[in-house]
């Protein structure tokens, strides 16, 4: 029998991805990376303590990550997503 997996894609970036609220509690997130536009499902109060931690930052990283769902196009799907925000350094 194959060995079976799961992708886990991780997503760097920087600005503030496109949000869109939907019902449950859920904000849909969207942002462009490598040619494809990666779209993912997260907490809304998860996204809002993202947004929360980007103001107070000078520089930051956000990180997206989840399981792939699907490809779709140019499009990565993901599922089980989590987002946070992270402090850089200035000009790191």
């Amino acid at each position: 029998m194959p060995a079976k997996g799961e992708i886990d894609i991780t997503v760097k970036f920087s600005g503030i991805p496109i949000a869109t609220a939907a019902p449950g509690g859920i904000t849909k997130i969207e942002m462009y990376c490598s040619g494809y536009t990666v779209l993912a499902d997260v907490k809304t109060k998860t996204f809002k303590r993202f947004i929360e931690k980007a103001m107070e930052y000078d520089y930051w990283d956000g990180v997206v990550s989840g399981k792939l769902h699907h490809i779709q196009g140019p499009q990565l799907i993901l599922t089980h997503a989590g987002i946070h925000c992270r402090e850089k350094k200035p000009g790191g």
